[in-house]
């Protein structure tokens, strides 16, 4: 990612506020971003390979837009307590008293999923749940396995002696409450001449930022870097408090605004970060000084796939006047957060994004929950909102010339979530002004209500679409937008409008919780375990330089683990493997800051005979693992290389195996031979046979396979990414062309597999594919169609195998996006599936909705249901059996496609 991007007009609210910027540390500084060669049409947008953030009406990575700086809509608020101007409060009025609460005080690194089946914490809705490290002993917090055991971390490409992990504590922090610790911290951040605002991006020097427990007093903000993990003791989990002088926007700046009023990266091209276990505490900030800022936010995080905000909680002024909110987010192409808790300030969220899953975030006492700026598909599991004044405001306003008057508000989808003891559970609004294209499409199913008197409020139509009440009722599914049966929706057949209540698909039993929710869970901290319960990789003979062949040692730490019982922790590096890695069942696994799996080799190479280059378990073999915070990749060419071959038939919702932040990324990065250098380009050159593909760019043959006898995975925020651009800050971002056959294949008979926050991008063939599969999961998914088709089209350079049931195609035509075929149970929960270009060109193709013909497959005998259904620069949004059907045109959100509930008739 990131194609395209579309953001309503962020244009100048916020001040530059002195000390937001430029942290004065080392850094690669490399001057602004520089324009590319696409045009997004969207305001304030970001494609890859072009302008820079907020400027005129272009896009590029991180970039464009009709707005300029500093980057901030100027929507009108039509919420609960109107809005920092320009907003306009039209909405309920504010609130002036709350309801007390029994509060209940809880160690975050302990806190499970409300919709877990192990280990489960039911929540009251009346109960305030606050985080709080009061009762844990100096011992116990000192006995986290993270700060004791080695540290050995290697980063190849960086400067030498650089150290991947540091801790704050090293660089002069005192952690006391009392002494300002900001300098120390940031010193800690940018150390070893990382890639700081100024440079593009860089995989070369990654960094684990540790916080011990302590208080950690700031008075300015915390600059985050790229590829930072910034952790804190999960045992018992540090304080960052803005000090009584704070006076800047942020208490942690991910992207700051520069003097141009760019972001200091695109925000469609931030990956590889994190942020997790903190509390963040506001409530002795004092007010903004200036009227027209926004007002103090724990975390500014414009972001994009890769990342991930955990296990942290927000504190915040429980004032009338208080502006203070928890996380902003005004742009990016994300993303997955969770496990957050809010409590107090004016917004918990107040977010806007092409595209997040959201999942287990609690809020308490809060004005408005949940703020949504604007979206184009929004995914929102297990969210959990007590005495607040308003849950969820979707009524968000552009005063964009070329936007003006309507919602930014796309498609959202809300699921497993409860509000209880709030007066208005959900705004909502729909298209006015002149232009009614603007499409807002809205699912909510299985939402608990609680002393919520108004359920759901229209403000288009100054009713209440919803009533609520005084006693517990449930939402089963309320929706509006429009509904197509794939069997009898024809060629040109217009969708039936739904407003209001609706049956909702049934739920395949073998993916639920005893409460009938989704089956969740989080990824694992390992915060019971000592350092002792850790094997590290290398000090098991792995070395992680990117030459050494590390196959062996790799195979026999996690042989290690399984039969003993421990995590097998790889410490930060880029492991060369020449043959398959082998995980079995029992094993868990979690890496420093993303470590690499990177294959080379002849084995890897064989276009007829693929190899996994990691493979968990055989095929059908009992048992689950554990997989967290790794990158598996592939060096130069790979024609036969599949990223992870998954076997495991583990015990469905009961003891599924998990993965966590763990993406596969083939090219773009250093060490990868499949850089600019190697592979730039070629939209000029015929690649369509008998044309010229550079053979030492087919760099994979699969992303992932599910295989035929697994069963049971659960998968949250993974990323299968073929690079579209070079990362390394040398490269100004340029494209690059780099070919990967396939991208997820699902076959899994039995199924039991939950797609969670996932991505797949830029594959030839697909980006998800599931075959002959059962109960499955998906939300919110998205894809990217390959930048250089139709040139190749999607026939080549990989030929169709039947072996792994690949799609046949013809002259011209480009890859899926989603392709389903003869599978049941399957329950779609957000979906944005993307064409942004074609042949690199796309200036007409996305207003023509003619980047490519069609994006979703249905083939053969389906269950399929889709909540809101997203495309871009696709002339048909579905196509079954061959047979177009739901033009795009039909269902025009101005500038996503969307529509709210797609399914065959079975479902």
């Amino acid at each position: 990612m990131r194609s395209h991007s579309f953001f309503p007009a962020l244009i100048g609210l916020l001040p530059l506020v002195p000390g937001s910027g430029v942290a004065a540390s080392p850094c690669r500084p490399h001057g602004p971003h520089n324009g590319g060669v696409s045009h997004a049409h969207g305001p304030g947008g970001g494609s890859h390979n072009g302008a820079g953030n907020g400027g005129g009406h272009g896009a590029g990575h991180g970039g464009g837009g009709h707005g300029g700086p500093p980057g901030y809509p100027p929507f009108h608020g039509n919420g609960t307590h109107g809005g920092f101007p320009p907003y306009n409060g039209n909405g309920s009025s504010p609130i002036t008293t709350t309801t007390t609460t029994t509060t209940t005080t809880t160690d975050i690194s302990t806190t499970t999923d409300v919709t877990t089946t192990t280990g489960t914490t039911t929540t009251n809705p009346t109960t305030t749940t606050a985080t709080t490290t009061s009762t844990a002993s100096p011992t116990a917090c000192s006995d986290y396995w993270l700060e004791n055991i080695a540290h050995q971390g290697l980063a190849p490409y960086a400067i030498p002696g650089y150290s991947v992990f540091r801790s704050v504590r090293d660089f002069g922090a005192r952690g006391d409450g009392i002494n300002d610790d900001t300098d120390a911290i940031n010193a800690a951040i940018s150390s070893g001449n990382r890639c700081g605002p100024g440079c593009d991006g860089s995989t070369t020097s990654p960094a684990l930022v540790y916080f011990p427990p302590g208080t950690y007093l700031v008075s300015r903000p915390i600059i985050d870097y790229y590829y930072t993990q910034i952790i804190g003791n999960a045992r018992c989990p540090p304080t960052i408090k803005a000090s009584g002088n704070f006076t800047a926007n942020w208490v942690i700046d991910s992207n700051p605004y520069q003097s141009n009023g760019n972001l200091a990266w695109g925000s469609t091209n931030v990956f590889w970060r994190q942020i997790s276990n903190f509390i963040i505490d506001m409530t002795a900030a004092p007010p903004p000084t200036d009227p027209n800022a926004p007002g103090l936010a724990g975390i500014h995080w414009p972001s994009s796939q890769a990342t991930s905000l955990s296990n942290i909680e927000f504190r915040m002024s429980r004032d009338i006047a208080t502006t203070q909110q928890g996380i902003f987010i005004e742009s990016g192409s994300g993303g997955y957060l969770g496990n957050l808790t809010f409590n107090g300030g004016r917004y918990g969220l107040q977010v806007g994004n092409q595209q997040f899953t959201m999942r287990n975030l609690v809020f308490n006492n809060v004005q408005t929950a949940i703020r949504q700026i604007w979206s184009w598909g929004w995914t929102y599991q297990g969210i959990s909102i007590n005495n607040c004044g308003v849950g969820f405001d979707f009524t968000s306003i552009s005063n964009d010339p070329e936007s003006l008057g309507q919602y930014q508000v796309g498609s959202i989808t809300i699921l497993d979530s409860s509000i209880s003891n709030t007066p208005t559970g959900i705004l909502i609004g729909n298209a006015n002004g002149a232009d009614t294209r603007s499409v807002n499409n809205f699912i909510f199913e299985n939402i608990v209500l609680n002393n919520v008197p108004i359920a759901i409020r229209d403000l288009n139509n100054g009713g209440i679409d919803l009533a609520g009440t005084p006693v517990n009722t449930v939402i089963r599914a309320w929706g509006r937008g429009n509904e197509y049966n794939t069997a009898t929706a024809q060629n040109n057949t217009p969708g039936t409008p739904i407003a209001g209540t609706f049956t909702p698909f049934p739920r395949p039993a073998s993916l639920l919780t005893p409460d009938g929710r989704y089956y969740a869970r989080s990824k694992p901290l390992y915060s019971d375990l000592p350092a002792s319960a850790f094997l590290s990789a290398r000090s098991f003979g792995a070395v992680g330089n990117g030459q050494t062949d590390d196959t062996d040692a790799l195979n026999q730490l996690f042989t290690a683990a399984a039969k003993q019982g421990k995590v097998a922790y790889i410490d930060h590096g880029q492991y060369i493997v020449t043959s398959t890695v082998f995980i079995p069942p029992g094993t868990r696994i979690t890496g420093e800051s993303y470590p690499q799996i990177v294959s080379a080799g002849p084995i890897f190479n064989n276009m007829a005979n693929p190899q996994p280059v990691v493979q968990i378990g055989i095929a059908g073999q009992p048992g689950s693992i554990e997989w967290s915070d790794t990158i598996v990749s592939t060096r130069g060419r790979q024609a036969g290389a599949i990223g992870i071959q998954y076997n495991l038939a583990s015990a469905g919702s009961e003891q599924p195996s998990g993965m966590w932040d763990v993406h596969v990324r083939i090219g773009g990065f250093m060490g990868s031979n499949l850089q600019r250098e190697q592979c730039a380009k070629t939209p000029t050159i015929n690649a369509n046979p008998p044309g010229n593909v550079k053979p030492n760019c087919i760099a994979a043959f699969m992303s992932m396979h599910i295989t035929a006898l697994s069963s049971g995975l659960y998968m949250e925020n993974c990323w299968l990414w073929v690079a579209d651009h070079d990362i390394e800050d040398e490269a100004d971002n340029s494209q690059i062309t780099v070919y990967a056959g396939r991208g997820l294949l699902i076959e899994s008979l039995a199924g039991q597999i939950w797609l969670v926050g996932t991505g797949v991008e830029h594959h030839q063939m697909y980006e998800y594919q599931l075959y002959n599969t059962n109960d499955i999961e998906m939300g919110q998914i998205q894809t990217e169609t390959a930048y250089y088709q139709p040139n190749p089209d999607a026939r080549f350079p990989f030929p169709l195998d039947e072996r792994f049931h690949d799609p046949l195609f013809g002259p011209g035509e480009d890859g899926w996006g989603l392709r389903i075929v003869d599978s049941e149970g399957v329950r779609v929960y957000g979906a944005g599936l993307y064409s942004f270009f074609n042949n690199y060109d796309q200036s007409a193709c996305i207003d023509g909705k003619n980047c490519q013909r069609n994006m979703f497959s249905l083939e053969g005998t389906n269950d399929v249901s889709v909540y809101n259904l997203n495309t871009v620069g696709t002339t048909y949004m579905a196509t079954v059996d061959g047979m177009d059907i739901i033009p795009a045109a039909d269902n025009d959100g101005m500038f996503v496609d969307s529509v709210a509930y797609v399914h065959t008739a079975s479902a």
